[in-house]
């Protein structure tokens, strides 16, 4: 070999060493060791790999952010990685299961640019044995302590070409509520919004579904195909398009981004790690929390059969329920209005768009609210109500402590259509002050849960689900939709499906 060659291998072999040593690469395992996260940090991006059993899951996908204060994803050093196994166990008041066991392996690798800004955020991610969990943490730090959020840059590359169960939105104000697609992973439209938990099945029976948990002041995600894979979308601010979370204090931390994995599709709805990922119950006596077995009267339409009034919005049509309800051991008596009425004052008459001057805690005089509740009382039967969520929140310590009065057991929270930063503040406030006035809710109309019912169990359903009351005036729910809830929405948490009604018609006469 002349002295040129090897003058010439020599600079090849010192450009790779280069090459190499500037890359950072470091993983964590579940327990079992079947599934792996790997982390690679190079001076151009950060990326990672997800690996089951051997098995190439999801690799090479990009993490970053877009900040008021530029780009944050290039030119980054990893710090020293702390490691920690996490073993509890735990009650849940209510879930799946009364009492679960947690367990993963977590590593928490400090990202900071290399620049004089120096901005710093914690990366920690937890291998649980039936999936991977990772969240972004910004902590307190002299030259950063605030931000202005434009775009979370997470992607989610799938390998190979699995069966997708997931379901488009129009936008991101919506009902989250549509019809599931079952397609090829590779005919998954592009440039459209996916709503998660999003479910994909490999040929060999690997299953893996996406979502997120522990949604607390930061803007919903949801998923759009680019370029052959999946990204991160965050739901922005109402109004506008380009500011998506906004902090004016550190520390803060994003929701956690979950793969959960199983050797079968069946698998994904045995676990817990969405719960797992949230914070102990904050409601020190909840002995209050029970299941509460209720009349609905908008879903079967009002009925007073072998009566001689006229339904409305009025002392007989509820003693009617309530009568009903204490014959048979139900519960509660649910109140919502009649026809495009609410019970409560609203000066729009429309259930879906509250009018300026709705007033949630102002019953109509026709419908005679306090009879209605001494009635209930003397017959042992609570209360439920329905409410639209911005004349709610409006009033809320007001309202709770009134309807408490009242001897209300929950309400229904309407039409919340949004998963912003600001709506997920909204929702956890009137989780908050629920739990004071020993209130339940269901939330309507509203994002997916996110595991939050560890924390706030007086969180009962969350209704964004495309449901049996669309059989009153359309077909689109059907045995196909029936199977696709569980594994999809129903994995980030339980849902109001609508059944119960005792009257039946063909599809016909929908």
């Amino acid at each position: 070999m002349t002295e040129k060659k090897k003058l010439l291998v020599l600079c090849v072999a010192l450009f790779c060493f280069i090459a190499v040593s500037a890359q950072q690469r470091m993983s964590v395992s579940s327990l079992d060791g079947k599934l792996r996260f790997s982390l690679k940090v190079t001076p151009e991006s950060v990326s990672y790999d997800i690996d089951y059993r051997k098995q190439p899951l999801i690799t090479n996908s990009l993490l970053g952010f877009s900040f008021d204060s530029g780009e944050f994803g290039r030119n980054l050093k990893a710090g020293k990685v702390q490691r920690k196994k996490i073993d509890e166990t735990y009650k849940l008041i209510v879930g799946k299961t009364s009492s679960v066991r947690s367990r993963c392996n977590e590593m928490t690798v400090p990202m900071q640019e290399r620049s004089d800004s120096g901005r710093l955020i914690n990366l920690v991610v937890r291998a649980f044995d039936d999936g991977i969990a990772f969240r972004y943490e910004f902590p307190e730090q002299k030259a950063w302590d605030s931000y202005v959020m434009y775009d979370e840059r997470t992607q989610f590359n799938l390998q190979g070409n699995p069966m997708a169960l997931l379901m488009y939105l129009p936008g991101y104000v919506n009902t989250h509520e549509g019809v599931y697609s079952h397609v090829r992973y590779d005919k998954v439209a592009r440039k459209r919004l996916i709503e998660m938990p999003a479910t994909f099945e490999f040929d060999n029976g690997v299953a893996v579904a996406i979502t997120e948990a522990a949604i607390r002041d930061y803007a919903g995600m949801y998923l759009v195909k680019e370029k052959g894979g999946l990204v991160g979308k965050l739901s922005p601010k109402l109004g506008q398009e380009k500011i998506k979370v906004e902090t004016d204090s550190f520390p803060h931390r994003t929701p956690w981004r979950v793969i959960s994995v199983a050797d079968r599709v069946g698998g994904l709805l045995e676990t817990n790690i969405l719960t797992s990922l949230n914070e102990p119950c904050r409601i020190e006596d909840t002995s209050w929390i029970k299941p509460c077995r209720t009349t609905f009267t908008w879903w079967n339409g009002n009925v007073v059969p072998d009566s001689t009034f006229s339904p409305g919005n009025n002392f007989d049509t509820n003693k009617y329920y309530i009568d009903f309800a204490a014959r048979n051991g139900l519960d509660a008596h649910g109140i919502y209005g009649y026809a495009e009425t609410p019970w409560y004052y609203d000066d729009n008459f429309n259930f879906g768009w509250a009018g300026p001057n709705a007033d949630v805690t102002k019953p109509i005089p026709c419908l005679n609210m306090p009879r209605i509740v001494e009635y209930a009382r003397s017959k042992g039967v609570g209360i439920h109500l329905w409410v639209h969520w911005r004349p709610l929140y409006d009033k809320l310590e007001e309202a709770f402590a009134l309807y408490e009065g009242w001897g209300v057991r929950g309400l229904m929270v309407d039409f919340m259509d949004r998963n912003d930063q600001e709506m997920i503040r909204i929702q956890e406030e009137i989780l908050e002050c629920a739990a004071r006035h020993r209130l339940f809710i269901q939330f309507h109309g509203s994002s997916k849960p996110s595991g939050l019912v560890r924390t706030y169990p007086n969180e009962f359903t969350r209704e964004g689900t495309l449901n049996y009351e669309v059989c009153k005036w359309d077909t689109l729910v059907n045995a196909d939709h029936d199977i696709a809830i569980p594994f999809t929405r129903m994995l980030a948490g339980a849902t109001d499906y609508h059944l119960g009604g005792f009257r039946a018609l063909p599809r016909s006469e929908f």
